[in-house]
């Protein structure tokens, strides 16, 4: 039972994820590609860039936020479905956000379905990724994608020095250990940090150009 409940888990994640709203949306107001339009992401950010519509980027990242949300109430109404279920369900939502099979391994950063995700299982992670993102925006180079990545690479090693009771106060549903909390932060954060190298790549081999 608790297989099939990981399956299911893995299965529901991956096909929320896939969901494409900023693809559809700029679509549909711009018919552009978004995947072919400014920085090909598929994801608020770039659909704001492309359409010029704060609605459009606002909506995108809303509609992002609530395929993880869902995906994690879903997954936890699974017959047999644990935290480990859960845990792999919710970066599944993220993988398919980032990797998304449809529009051909195209995708979003990920950072907002993991918000969603976060928001149904643990608070303290996203608010210590915000207060990173802040740290590393405005200490280094005042650049977006430094902020994300500074915050990807941090949250995780602040989730696991984290005092246990300060981790459970902000937990939405039962986890059995910080371990297993721990290795949750992480392997959210990876598909995410993957999605970022290009960028910051990009980024510093300009500076280094200039």
């Amino acid at each position: 039972m608790e297989l099939l409940g990981l399956i299911g888990a893995l299965v529901i994640g991956y096909l929320l994820g896939c969901l494409p709203s900023a693809y559809w949306l700029v679509r549909w107001t711009t018919g552009c590609d978004i995947r072919f339009c400014g920085t090909g992401s598929v994801g608020a950010a770039n659909a704001y860039e492309v359409t010029g519509k704060l609605w459009v980027g606002v909506s995108v990242a809303a509609l992002d936020m609530l395929k993880g949300y869902i995906a994690i109430q879903l997954i936890q109404a699974l017959p047999g479905a644990g935290f480990t279920a859960v845990a792999a369900g919710g970066t599944m939502v993220v993988v398919g956000h980032t990797y998304n099979v449809f529009l051909q391994w195209a995708g979003g950063r990920g950072l907002a379905p993991a918000a969603g995700v976060l928001l149904a299982v643990s608070w303290l992670p996203l608010l210590l990724w915000c207060l990173l993102w802040l740290t590393g925006y405005a200490a280094i180079r005042r650049n977006i994608y430094v902020g994300n990545m500074t915050a990807t690479i941090g949250t995780p090693i602040l989730i696991a020095t984290a005092p246990e009771p300060l981790v459970r106060l902000l937990l939405q549903l039962a986890v059995p250990t910080m371990v297993e909390h721990t290795l949750f932060v992480l392997t959210l954060a990876v598909p995410i940090f993957l999605r970022h190298l290009h960028p910051i790549r990009e980024l510093f081999r300009n500076g280094a150009r200039q």
